[in-house]
């Protein structure tokens, strides 16, 4: 039987959408004068646009509507909490970080898929919302290296950091607020359980658009509605057209992203644990070329050019550890595939077809 690489395509788009969200909405935010919360505002309204208006108008040109559950709803809407936090976290963690932007990112995106792992080997959805467990099916080996090589790509982004700032005499004086890990690692734990969250979500909708109206929903209270409190308190910020577009941008790269997990979970056949790891290997590649090449001024926000003070080179090896990584789950996928397979020829023909999909 062929099987559909279809899910590869959403993979590549959701790792594109994402890597290039952080330095977006790091720009965003410091055209908007380091304003948190505006930039998250920017980044809700996109989300409304991309992730309401568009599920609604498809389900109503289809004239038919999902089969709406309980169950389904609040997977897909916790979902949609989760990668509301991992969003507002980003942003608060390149807002207290004060250095370059390009060591954000691959940390997130090394812790993410650590986490998606374990959530998915021992969180049982199947069997009852709230059922932990050992692994039901172990995976090949190969996954858990993989894991490794990005948990290990995450710890040499880091190193990188530190020996870019010793050896640069033009470094600022002012250190980065330790807070800012704090926002990133939150922002990795929840966009680590994101992805096994919508997955159970839409299998249990049956619907991806549907699912992703629950997502839509979801920004639609933390990322609209929450800054606009915050406002309401502080006092409205000076929004301007630069950082209010880029913000935007990022929103709808971010809203892109998530619609393209929701499609790879899919139309992958096969256990989801294999699909978040290669995305996030993906993102901070895409991140770590933006950052590099591109030059953002107030009077010309989109100039490119060859990177201006390269940073320590351990952190391409970070980078490219993270991409071995993802390399890695998925000839741990085939494997288990493999195996699977060999399985089945092995037993009898009518338990075959009793098992053929």
């Amino acid at each position: 039987m062929h099987k559909s690489r279809v899910w590869m395509f959403f993979v590549a788009l959701a790792g594109l959408c994402w890597g290039v969200y952080v330095p977006l909405v790091a720009e965003g935010g410091k055209e908007l004068h380091f304003n948190g919360y505006a930039a998250f505002l920017c980044v809700g309204a996109a989300y409304f646009l991309i992730a309401i208006l568009l599920p609604l108008a498809v389900l109503w040109a289809r004239g038919k509507g999902p089969s709406w559950n309980a169950s389904g709803v609040t997977y897909s809407t916790f979902a949609g909490v989760a990668g509301a936090i991992g969003a507002l976290c980003v942003i608060l963690a390149v807002g207290e970080f004060h250095g370059p932007k390009i060591f954000v990112a691959p940390v997130i995106f090394a812790l993410a898929p650590v986490i998606n792992t374990l959530v998915s080997l021992f969180w049982h959805p199947d069997e009852g919302a709230f059922t932990i467990g050992l692994p039901r099916e172990k995976p090949h080996w190969t996954l858990y290296l993989g894991i490794l090589f990005a948990g290990a790509g995450a710890g040499l982004v880091l190193l990188a950091k530190e020996l870019t700032e010793a050896v640069d005499a033009k470094a600022p004086a002012a250190q980065s607020n330790p807070l800012y890990l704090l926002f990133v690692l939150l922002a990795g734990l929840s966009w680590g359980v994101y992805v096994p969250l919508i997955a159970q979500g839409g299998k249990t909708l049956k619907s991806s658009y549907a699912s992703f109206l629950c997502v839509g929903a979801a920004y639609f209270l933390i990322a609209i509605l929450f800054p606009l409190g915050m406002f309401g308190m502080r006092g409205f910020p000076t929004f301007n057209i630069p950082g209010t577009t880029l913000a935007t941008l990022a929103g709808a790269a971010g809203a892109v992203g998530a619609l393209c997990v929701i499609f790879a979970t899919f139309e992958f056949q096969g256990p989801r644990i294999y699909v978040a790891p290669v995305i996030f290997a993906l993102a901070p590649v895409i991140n770590t070329i933006v950052s590099l090449f591109w030059h953002p001024t107030p009077d010309a926000p989109w100039t490119m050019g060859p990177p201006t003070e390269p940073p320590h080179w351990l952190l391409y090896v970070g980078i490219v550890a993270a991409g071995v990584g993802a390399g890695m789950v998925l000839f741990a996928k085939e494997l288990t595939e493999a195996k699977h397979a060999a399985h089945a020829r092995a037993s009898a023909p009518i338990i075959s077809e009793a098992i053929r999909p």
